[in-house]
């Protein structure tokens, strides 16, 4: 079960540092939840959410995925119900506007978006500083492989219902899909008092492939928007959206 809440907020924000605030209601998560929980997932290597902030029309609309049916149950279900978010290391409140939630299956969302034939031009848009690690340096430029390579990989790692990383698969990906376009900039994401080198902005991807490639690349980036891209999608890195 893949599920997002959408949760508009109101309360004093910097505009131009809403990236800190990222880790800040990480922080509000492990407070609100099960201790023998929030333990479980210091030690697990599915990170089975990721959450950001973006703002709109001057509120801040704070994005919490999760990945299965635990972490539905153990963390959405329970913070959807709040009313206010107390972020206690900066003394801040913020009223809860709205919650809006979307659910779909792992099934559904195989039915829907890899067995019907899906679109060959996608704009993918960085809401929040994306990057990756590769050997042991930040890229923080997107390609088709570390892209792709960090969604196959999440989705492997969160579904019970079909694997579908391989380095064939990858290779493919490199031969058949393209960045025919972009508008992107640099930034950085704070955390605890460094900086992430990191991107932003969109890209537009030409699948020119066989229709399968086409099918399984729509499927994962629909994925994609609940499970983040990249790296510290659990701290507000990496949110995405397509068209």
């Amino acid at each position: 079960m893949l599920s997002s809440l959408r949760i508009e907020l109101e309360g004093e924000f910097d505009k131009s540092r809403n990236d800190l605030l990222g880790s800040l209601f990480q922080g509000f998560i492990m407070e609100n939840i099960d201790v023998e929980y929030v333990e479980e997932l210091h030690v697990s290597t599915l990170h089975p959410y990721s959450q950001y902030i973006t703002v709109n029309n001057n509120k801040l609309i704070w994005t919490l995925n999760t990945l299965n049916a635990e972490a539905k149950e153990k963390i959405a279900d329970i913070l959807k119900n709040k009313k206010i978010i107390d972020i206690k290391h900066k003394d801040r409140e913020y009223k809860v506007c709205s919650v809006t939630e979307k659910n779909i299956s792992y099934q559904d969302l195989v039915k829907e978006h890899y067995l019907k034939d899906g679109n060959r031009r996608l704009k993918i848009t960085f809401l929040t500083p994306t990057s990756f690690k590769q050997d042991g340096k930040y890229a923080i430029f997107p390609s088709v492989r570390l892209i792709f390579q960090s969604l196959m990989m999440k989705f492997d790692k969160a579904s019970t219902q079909m694997e579908v990383f391989g380095k064939d698969i990858l290779e493919t990906f490199e031969k058949h899909v393209e960045i025919s376009m972009y508008k992107l900039r640099s930034t950085s994401f704070h955390l605890d008092g460094t900086k992430v080198p990191a991107f932003i902005g969109d890209i537009t991807i030409v699948v020119k492939g066989p229709v399968q490639l086409v099918n399984l690349t729509n499927m994962l980036l629909n994925f994609g928007t609940y499970s983040g891209v990249g790296i510290k999608t659990g701290i507000g890195m990496g949110g995405i959206t397509f068209e």
